[in-house]
């Protein structure tokens, strides 16, 4: 199943988006490095209806300068849900689209069902994590295993902008703490999943999160830094088809094929 690019005109500007796939809808936050392809997402279409919005500045796509926080763009993505998905839907973010998901399910916990928080961003408290500035040491952080990627690699310029469009965003915040304390009221049954390699998301994030949000449990992808989908694309796909099928009871009869 493909992918095709679609764009709305919502009430603060301009929505582009990916749309592939049929039957129950997902909702997939991208990360700051904008929208990968990943061989999980193209598979998640055979069972689902993925809906991946871009974030305006991401991937070649015009800015909205009235987007001034990630809680901003939390409220654009709820306007396109409501316009385009329908009343209520699984979401999956990929570290800064977990903390997209993050605002998303907390200021709208009746629209959100399954909730898949991947490496979340938001939450390095000591300032621990993050990406180094070497270019080098940033792709090692971000991939235990680059080989495995199959997306088409991006231009310097649209990476640039994605990670300054991310930056305006995040107002250099290292833990919501506003965001923190709305997530008891997450309705939503979630899923923390973490990279045993992943050095970005400290694990303090994780237990936080656990300890938050009323219906949430964690795993952890054996073997995957940052990118668990490119490091793991198998293990990362059972996972989210078993959540986003048996919520809670996802971890029950995986036998071999455990993460």
């Amino acid at each position: 199943m493909t992918f095709e690019i679609k764009a709305i005109e919502l009430s603060c500007g301009k929505l582009n988006y990916h749309v592939g796939g049929s039957g129950t809808p997902v909702l997939y936050l991208h990360a700051a490095g904008g929208v990968m392809l990943t061989e999980p997402l193209k598979a998640l279409t055979k069972s689902h209806m993925v809906y991946a919005p871009i974030c305006p500045g991401f991937d070649g796509s015009e800015g909205n300068e009235r987007l001034k926080t990630v809680q901003d763009w939390a409220a654009m993505v709820a306007e396109f849900a409501e316009k385009v998905i329908g009343p209520r839907f699984d979401v999956i973010g990929s570290s800064f689209g977990s903390w997209t998901a993050l605002w998303l399910a907390a200021n709208n916990p009746k629209i959100v069902d399954h909730l898949i928080l991947q490496v979340p961003a938001g939450f390095r408290f000591g300032g621990k994590g993050g990406l180094p500035a070497d270019p080098e040491a940033r792709f090692k952080a971000l991939y235990a295993h680059p080989q495995k990627i199959t997306s088409a690699p991006k231009s310097p310029e649209v990476m640039t902008n994605n990670g300054n469009t991310y930056e305006r965003l995040a107002n250099n915040v290292q833990v919501d703490e506003a965001l923190s304390a709305r997530l008891p009221s997450i309705e939503a049954v979630t899923l923390i999943l973490l990279g045993t390699e992943d050095k970005v998301v400290p694990a303090e994030a994780g237990a936080h999160l656990k300890r938050m949000i009323p219906t949430s449990q964690r795993a952890f992808i054996f073997d995957a830094a940052h990118s668990i989908e490119v490091d793991q694309p198998e293990r990362t796909l059972r996972l989210w088809t078993a959540f986003l099928k048996r919520g809670p009871g996802y971890v029950l009869n995986q036998g071999p094929e455990a993460a």
